[in-house]
């Protein structure tokens, strides 16, 4: 058997008990992503109907705020870590793209069968949408919660724990048990699905999104057209955000090389 394919089976099955203040912040992170994402889309919505208060809320607040800059703060500029370590990383991209058009191209289709897209002024948006909020899910998820449980305590306990806290989450959408119980199962199909690679290409732009824009378009979300260039502008944010944090982070070691020396 090939050692790098031996080394990853032999790393599912590893357990350990490191616990340590990544947990903590994990934990609060988790709580102010539900607790901003309850509040746009069960609070504010109900009151207003959507509009600016909910995209501020949702796309800026619970995103890109707690959802991305957090965990960037912590990790960056608080641990100094490099963004590869939320699984941001270029280490076997071809490989992560190519098993995520394979599993897109598996598992979707499914779900597209029998689905009346809406017109593109209608469809639009909702892609915005499902790349924007598919790619913080992807990070915070997968690359902040997900490797945060697997470093304190192994992966398949970070897989377990992980799944519930994903399918947990979505109580900030109001979502009754049961379809929470069958996101548990999606869940551990993303953390596997991650767990091959450990990069959030093999989940984002196609196959986490695509998964979410089935359920939009299911579910009859209607957003304006305008709303896509919001979710752009969200994305861009995040996108210089990493780029930020990563510059900072060179120039901290390039900084400190110079100290020893």
């Amino acid at each position: 058997m090939d050692n790098n394919l031996l080394g990853f089976l032999k790393g599912l099955f590893v357990l350990r008990w490191k616990p340590g203040k990544d947990l903590v912040v994990v934990g609060v992170s988790w709580i102010l992503v539900v607790a901003s994402l309850y509040t746009a889309t069960v609070i504010v919505d109900a009151e207003t109907g959507g509009g600016i208060p909910y995209f501020l809320l949702y796309a800026v607040v619970t995103a890109t705020l707690f959802g991305v800059g957090l965990p960037v703060y912590w990790m960056v500029f608080w641990q100094k870590r490099p963004i590869h370590d939320l699984g941001i990383t270029k280490k076997n991209i071809l490989l992560s793209l190519i098993l995520q058009v394979a599993l897109a191209g598996v598992i979707l289709p499914g779900g597209f069968n029998d689905l009346t897209l809406p017109p593109f002024e209608q469809l639009a948006p909702l892609i915005c949408l499902a790349l924007a909020i598919g790619f913080f899910e992807a990070i915070f998820w997968r690359g902040w919660v997900l490797l945060r449980l697997e470093e304190a305590f192994g992966f398949i306990p970070a897989a377990l724990l992980g799944s519930v806290l994903y399918a947990a989450y979505h109580i900030g959408y109001d979502m009754p048990f049961n379809e929470m119980v069958f996101l548990f199962f999606i869940g551990l199909m993303y953390a596997v699905a991650f767990r091959l690679t450990g990069s959030i290409f093999i989940l984002w732009p196609l196959f986490q999104p695509g998964g979410q824009l089935i359920t939009l378009v299911k579910e009859g979300l209607e957003l304006p057209l305008l709303a896509s260039v919001g979710f752009l502008e969200v994305f861009i944010v995040m996108v210089v955000l990493l780029w930020l944090s990563a510059k900072f982070l060179k120039k901290c070691k390039a900084k400190s090389q110079l100290v020893t020396t």
